[in-house]
């Protein structure tokens, strides 16, 4: 199908764009506190730019190796039961898939998180591709990572959407590679991309079908 924005495949961002990472994180993180009797503070910084880091800050707060691997086990499965889709978003997965419209999955988090999570949502039967940490050399931002996935969908540049809720590895990187982004504000703890952002998943069907214009500025 050919939409009024001529985009024909939507790349999106795992984290706090198609899930709430933000909400599970914490329910979890609560859950520990309870569960070892001491207030366990989660640092949302690092839980964005590498998930690796958890282990590591599991261990600096509980001092010791085997509590911290008790606790981060515990954590790990109740952020992973916690997760839960943003609302409306099956909805725009289906309208897309519908269209006709490619969708891939792009995340700089590492198989062994992403292909749980998008399976116990029940979004995984919805994408073409999932490419992950170690699909390729590199990582978002790296141009590099783009062109793949260009070349993986045999497209275009202006063929193709990003949608992201990092400004700098999702939005800034796409467009510097020739591809439409659209800042996942709904699920963005960044200020608002002014160029164009979505306040809610719907957002991204109005620009696909909308003419690629700014859902909100």
């Amino acid at each position: 199908m050919t939409t009024s924005s001529g985009i024909r495949a939507v790349i999106f961002d795992m984290d706090n764009t198609l899930h709430n990472l933000h909400a599970a994180a914490q329910a979890a993180a609560d859950a520990v506190s309870l569960f070892c009797g001491a207030e366990f503070t989660l640092h949302f910084t690092p839980l964005n730019r590498d998930r690796p880091s958890l282990p590591g800050e599991f261990k600096d707060f509980f001092g010791d190796e085997n509590t911290a691997s008790q606790a981060f086990s515990l954590y790990y499965t109740l952020e992973l039961q916690c997760l839960r889709e943003f609302d409306g978003m099956l909805e725009v997965l289906q309208s897309l898939k519908d269209a006709g419209i490619r969708l891939v999955v792009l995340s700089n988090s590492d198989g062994h998180s992403v292909y749980p999570r998008l399976s116990l949502m029940g979004l995984d039967g919805f994408f073409d591709a999932v490419f992950v940490r170690e699909s390729f050399a590199e990582i978002k931002p790296s141009p590099a990572v783009f062109s793949h996935v260009l070349d993986f969908l045999g497209m275009d540049a202006a063929e193709v959407l990003m949608v992201g809720d990092s400004r700098k590895k999702d939005v800034a990187a796409a467009r510097a590679c020739g591809i439409s982004a659209m800042h996942a504000w709904y699920g963005s703890w960044e200020d608002k991309d002014e160029v164009c952002a979505a306040d809610s998943p719907e957002d991204i069907l109005r620009f696909v079908f909308g003419g690629g214009k700014a859902a909100s500025s």
